[in-house]
């Protein structure tokens, strides 16, 4: 029995072929046997995500207290007071 294909077939089956080459299936399969390199890779994408996160969280918290001191500097009765105390606290943790 022979196998016959039609050459619409054909085409879809060249296409997937040059997807799974255009996708690097195979430096990734290359790269799932070498231990050493994904180990490697992994901690300085973990050390990369600690310096991000970082550095995120200062600058958000450095942005909140400009906008807490610029809320304060409004001078607005009751809010102008809570925000001192949260300023106060969060001197105090440090």
């Amino acid at each position: 029995m022979a196998f016959c294909m039609k050459q619409e077939q054909i085409d879809q089956l060249d296409k997937l072929a040059q997807r799974l080459e255009n996708s690097n299936v195979a430096e990734y399969v290359r790269l799932s046997q070498n231990m050493p390199k994904i180990l490697m890779l992994n901690f300085f994408s973990g050390i990369a995500r600690g310096l991000g996160f970082t550095v995120g969280t200062a600058l958000v918290l450095a942005v909140l207290y400009k906008i807490i001191s610029k809320i304060i500097s409004m001078n607005i009765p009751y809010l102008t007071e809570v925000l001192k105390e949260v300023i106060i606290m969060f001197k105090t943790v440090q």
